[in-house]
């Protein structure tokens, strides 16, 4: 017996020293999805530079920089002092200050958005709700939808569609959870062309619109329409 209890407590030992430190690795390499800190803006001389991503920064775009976050991610940021919130697409790197004390630069159009005012900073929370699309090879077709805003409510949502729709047809309404329980983004789209999609976010910029041109993986397209919508032609086709 106790040469059975003691392969036993070394079986033990073993598992503790062998797996213990690969789940705590595999934790540590996943992102953070939530992030507490302070908030900045770009200033107007960015507007027109070209991003990591490669896209031309919009002061007038839902868009933001992150240090780490992958390009493409979406983030809902919530001001803790106004409670207002946006959601932004993650295009550029970083704050660059030093100390790193800024977690987040957003444009002209998120910070008007969440309500900052004549503040430089405002403290912010970051919560990931969407990563970066994840292509399953390098030539699998994508489209392009328009995000026009992301609401707490379904009424608030249905009211911007409304607006949309006489100009939009292609607007629509999709709920997703979120940290604090369900919001509603509202989009237009999916179009088959980045240019398509380009062409449309200007347009609704004219129109008073903050945007951004989301690229989504075509079978996800697929996915949420059951493959009806994406059988429309093109605006101007």
């Amino acid at each position: 017996m106790p040469h059975q209890r003691w392969w036993y407590m070394l079986f033990i030992a073993w598992q503790v020293l062998w797996i213990f430190p690969a789940a705590t690795e595999a934790r540590a390499a996943q992102p953070k999805r939530t992030q507490v800190g302070l908030a900045s803006w770009y200033g107007p001389g960015f507007h027109g530079r070209q991003t990591a991503s490669g896209e031309r920064f919009s002061a007038h775009e839902l868009t933001a920089a992150h240090r780490t976050l992958p390009l493409g991610t979406k983030v809902l940021v919530h001001n803790l002092e106004t409670d207002a919130q946006v959601e932004v697409k993650i295009t550029d790197r970083g704050p660059s200050s030093k100390p790193p004390r800024r977690i987040i630069d957003l444009s002209q159009a998120a910070a008007h958005r969440l309500g900052f005012g004549g503040h430089g900073v405002r403290r912010v929370e970051l919560a990931v709700t969407e990563p970066a699309p994840q292509l399953t090879h390098p030539e699998e077709p994508v489209v392009y939808e328009v995000q026009v805003g992301a609401f707490r409510t379904q009424a608030q949502a249905e009211a911007a569609l409304r607006r949309l729709q006489p100009r939009h047809p292609r607007a629509y309404i999709a709920s997703r959870q979120g940290p604090r329980g369900l919001y509603y983004r509202v989009r237009v789209g999916p179009f088959h062309t980045r240019s398509t999609g380009t062409g449309i976010a200007k347009q609704l910029t004219r129109e008073g619109h903050a945007v951004f041109v989301d690229a989504v993986p075509s079978r996800e397209a697929f996915e949420q329409y059951g493959g009806l919508r994406r059988e429309e032609h093109e605006p101007g086709t």
